[in-house]
């Protein structure tokens, strides 16, 4: 099998390998500078700038204004060719209008008045508070 200094050689090994290995030195602030500011390869450049104007191309390609337009159109007229939708459309109208004529005016008296008069009187006081 092993001899007894080929047992202690890998046992040292081994108790070598489980030791943590201390941390690299941190770089210094010009080795960081350097870093951050040089000028990356000419070929790395063009082929970020290649794929970035392959997915462009693909996007122009998949949603231009022309298709983004027809499909607006499709999709109205199938809203305007369907009566169903046209009577909900003047129902939905009509609600809203009527919801908002009752929340800005108030019967009084018989007569329509605003909800809220906003005047220039500031108390109990004044002849015509709450108007």
């Amino acid at each position: 099998m092993f001899t007894k200094e080929e047992r202690d050689r890998m046992r040292q090994e081994l108790l070598e390998s489980f030791r943590p290995q201390p941390p690299p030195p941190k770089p210094t602030p010009s080795a960081i500078s350097e870093e951050r500011w040089a000028d990356p390869p000419h070929e790395a450049v063009a082929q970020q700038a290649a794929a970035s104007a392959e997915a462009f191309a693909k996007v122009v390609q998949k949603d231009t204004y022309e298709a983004r337009r027809r499909r607006q159109e499709a999709k109205e007229l199938a809203e305007f060719s369907d009566p169903r939708a046209a009577y909900q459309r003047e129902l939905d109208r009509f609600m809203e209008a009527s919801r908002v004529i009752e929340t800005e005016y108030v019967m009084i008296g018989g007569f329509r008045e605003p909800r809220y008069r906003t005047t220039c009187h500031r108390g109990k006081g004044d002849p015509d508070w709450g108007l």
